[in-house]
């Protein structure tokens, strides 16, 4: 946040209109209207990142705090002769006889338990009930609640609710949109005021902005020093988390929603009709499948081992999601889980009554959008690279709540009392018509792209505006 020079005139007084400020260069004038904006989003809206951003970080640990907190359930008996899929399945019916079978995750490594999930009308919307199976002697660990296609367990269930919108349901997810719009315009507006001063400098160049400047120690720019150049090493990863986090937000992602549509961006999904021309492919399907199984006549449940076979045949490996169909006429999806060094998941359809092949999705067929937001979406959940980038988000988080610390620390040493306020917006401030009203048409745009933020903009210009309409009236 960058201010004006300490002087004798009130906070909110204009620097007198001098022919040099009058002549200003357009960069000049951009600096100013982004010094203002970063001080008011900075004032206003840092403690909503703050919470968001540490919401965010233990989101990001929480698969790590799941694997020990839920260490029975999740792991098993180490064993090379696991008991049949099939067996496993009907020990997890039996715990829930009047649940309908909704998911099957089998273990594919020793020492790791099989997961049913059931469909269960007395839990919230969005959740399942998860049996874990031992694979050696298909005994019942226990069970718990799963939310989402992450198999989230309660844990992180509920710290994703926290992040998400403070477990205030719709109201509360105004926060979090809150904070990932003006995220973004902080880490743009920070990096550009940062460089603006490093230019004015004699030691230009990319050292300064990665190492700070020299100052005077417990002097106001050497917070400043700090500040800065905890924003330039993390603006890549702010910038990423904003982007990323936007995307799921209520009114910022409708519009994103809207224009990938329009643009035709999103891959096409998996074709799951057994009526469709895939599963048209091969007229003695229904009556003997390729693996030479006739499994027609078994229920739901007892499909599992046919489609689990048929998906390792077509080259499906490591941990699967395969997710059970809602009625005759559609198929299993199998899906490749997203996981620690996991970058491409591939998807089948299997007609659950032989065993065929009704349509597959491979990743790199999908569209360049559909691959970056994938990749983005583990990437902001901590999942991508495991453990070392849960500890690189968190680190994120610790120098976010460094950048807010730093800049009230900046803000309180040249507070209103002290007439230290950057130039108000609502004042004749040297800038031109032509950068103003550019200014304004961008704004009005980014504001009606990301409407939080617009609103909050709105807000903080009628303040400012105020604010030096009464300081005028003072003045005289």
């Amino acid at each position: 946040m960058s201010m004006a020079p300490t002087t004798s005139r009130h906070a909110w007084e204009p620097d007198p209109l001098t022919p040099e400020r009058r002549d200003r260069t357009v960069a000049e004038q951009l600096r100013g209207l982004a010094a203002r904006v970063h001080f008011y989003a900075g004032l206003f809206v840092a403690p909503f990142i703050v919470i968001a951003a540490l919401s965010g970080a233990l989101y990001a640990l929480s698969p790590t705090l799941e694997r020990v907190l839920y260490h029975d359930q999740i792991n098993a008996t180490e064993t090379t002769t696991p008991q049949p899929l099939a067996v496993q399945i009907a020990a997890a019916q039996r715990h829930f006889p009047d649940l309908t079978l909704s998911e099957v995750w089998p273990a594919d490594v020793p020492g790791v338990a099989t997961r049913v999930l059931f469909s269960d009308d007395d839990l919230d919307d969005g959740l399942d009930r998860v049996v874990f199976v031992d694979p050696a002697d298909a005994s019942v660990n226990g069970d718990l609640t799963s939310y989402s296609g992450l198999g989230e367990l309660p844990l992180r269930s509920w710290i994703s609710g926290l992040h998400r919108g403070l477990h205030l349901g719709a109201p509360g997810e105004i926060y979090s949109e809150l904070a990932a719009s003006w995220l973004f315009v902080l880490a743009l507006s920070g990096i550009f005021l940062w460089w603006r001063k490093v230019r004015a400098t004699r030691n230009r160049g990319l050292a300064p902005m990665l190492t700070g400047l020299a100052a005077r120690r417990g002097s106001r720019q050497k917070t400043m020093s700090l500040h800065a150049t905890v924003g330039t090493w993390l603006v890549v990863a702010m910038l990423g988390i904003a982007a990323t986090g936007l995307t799921w937000s209520t009114f910022a992602g409708a519009n994103i929603s809207s224009v990938v549509t329009a643009m035709d961006w999103r891959t096409a999904p998996l074709q799951t009709s057994l009526h469709g021309e895939a599963a048209e492919s091969d007229p003695h399907a229904e009556h003997e499948d390729r693996l030479g199984v006739h499994t027609q006549h078994l229920s739901v449940a007892g499909q599992a081992p046919t489609v689990l076979a048929a998906a390792r045949q077509v080259g499906l490996d490591g941990p699967l999601r395969m997710v059970a169909p809602t009625d005759a006429d559609i198929a299993w999806t199998v899906s490749q889980q997203w996981g620690p060094w996991v970058f491409s998941s591939d998807s089948v359809a299997v007609d659950g009554t032989d065993g065929r092949l009704v349509d597959r999705l491979d990743f790199e067929d999908q569209s360049m959008y559909s691959k970056l937001s994938a990749w983005g979406i583990y990437l902001h959940m901590g999942i991508m690279f495991g453990l070392p980038l849960q500890i690189a988000l968190a680190a994120t988080a610790l120098g976010i709540v460094v950048l807010t610390i730093t800049g009230y620390r900046m803000w309180w040493k040249r507070r209103p009392t002290r007439g230290g306020l950057p130039t108000a917006l609502g004042t004749t401030n040297g800038t031109g018509w032509p950068v103003g009203m550019i200014a304004a048409v961008i704004a009005l745009a980014v504001g009606l792209f990301l409407p939080l933020l617009g609103i909050s903009l709105a807000v903080f210009v009628v303040v400012d505006i105020l604010a030096s309409l009464r300081a005028g009236r003072t003045r005289r």
